[in-house]
């Protein structure tokens, strides 16, 4: 998203929240990038590191069984992102010529239709064995299954289910926190996510995450009403003090909340 703020974005402060709220959207679509990339690190590129995870049978059996469920559930929301795209470009071009899109590859919004026994599957995982890395993992996607489908509180339970399990520091631990945040956020209980999300701050080895996690924070407190709060985290997202752990896209999309906040100020 640009940090440029047109003349519409100051004309009231209804279109001022409205901008925030776009935001905070975009952050969340955000987060589903950041987990991608980082759990499939996790998962293919970790090699040595998740060696310790699999050493005892229970964690191995685990992963073998999400190993499994991640591919059909990969390769299934592949296909529904792919019709979609293909839908879209086809609205957008008007070419009444272009060959309609195959219903049967579409996602119906039928949680149960789409996904079938994905899902009851991750959730016998997560039930099975809680505190292992494979039910982490499972919950991340599980969780973007539900809340695809708007199930926040379903989304919620799965996330608490696997949080006893997670370990101090761990890179599955900032997924985790980060994708709760965004749960609890989206049920519309901001205080809860904040919660989360300062958690992962205060975490000192998980500073890759910071600035995501400060961002949203703002975000939260601006829908609260602490606007002081908000305008202090967006300031010190925005300063890019450190640049091995900045995130650069957080950090511009800090400056244009940090601009929204304070022309909503003098509105």
């Amino acid at each position: 998203m640009s940090t440029k703020i047109s003349k519409d974005d100051l004309k009231s402060p209804d279109q001022v929240t409205q901008t925030l709220r776009q935001g905070f959207v975009w952050t969340t679509a955000h987060s589903k990038m950041v987990i991608t990339a980082i759990a499939a690190f996790v998962v293919i590129g970790a090699g040595a590191s998740l060696m310790s995870y699999f050493s005892e049978k229970k964690e191995l059996t685990q992963q073998e069984k999400y190993f499994l469920l991640e591919k059909a559930y990969t390769e299934k929301k592949r296909a529904f992102d792919e019709a979609s795209r293909a839908e879209q470009m086809k609205a957008q071009t008007k070419d009444k010529a272009a060959p309609a899109v195959d219903a049967s590859k579409k996602a119906t919004g039928d949680m149960d239709k789409d996904y079938g026994t994905i899902v009851s599957s991750f959730e016998a995982l997560i039930v099975d064995a809680p505190k292992t890395k494979a039910a982490q993992m499972a919950a991340l996607h599980l969780s973007d299954i539900y809340l695809t489908y708007k199930k926040n509180e379903e989304a919620a339970a799965a996330l608490t289910k696997i949080e006893a399990g997670l370990a101090k520091d761990d890179v599955l631990t900032a997924l985790v926190l980060m994708q709760f945040g965004n749960v609890l956020a989206n049920k519309g209980d901001c205080k809860a996510a904040i919660e989360k999300w300062q958690a992962l701050a205060s975490s000192k080895s998980l500073a890759f995450a910071h600035d995501e996690a400060k961002l949203r924070m703002g975000l939260c407190f601006e829908s609260l009403n602490d606007v002081a709060k908000a305008e202090e985290l967006y300031t010190e997202v925005s300063k890019k003090e450190d640049v091995n752990n900045t995130d650069f896209a957080a950090s511009k999309e800090a400056e244009k909340y940090l601009r929204l906040l304070k022309a909503k100020k003098n509105l």
